[in-house]
């Protein structure tokens, strides 16, 4: 399973509640890792961070077509 599968409900979570208050949104997985989302102006961006260390360990743009793209 890769990152984005395993926290997928919750990146989509974190996009749809920054893209409706056009804010930084974040949520806190019981594991403690990090999952933020915030306007751009090519879409949303999103991003997962490390419980452990606070490092990004993935990111990504959601364009407005519904796809993610700068992703890695």
């Amino acid at each position: 399973m890769t990152i984005k599968e395993r926290y997928r409900a919750a990146i989509e979570e974190v996009i749809a509640k920054a893209k409706a208050k056009w804010s930084r949104e974040s949520l806190t997985t019981a594991g403690g890792v990090e999952i933020y989302a915030y306007p751009h102006p090519a879409g949303i961006a999103w991003g997962v961070n490390a419980a452990e260390t606070g490092v990004n360990i993935l990111c990504g743009i959601r364009r407005p077509d519904g796809a993610d793209e700068a992703e890695g």
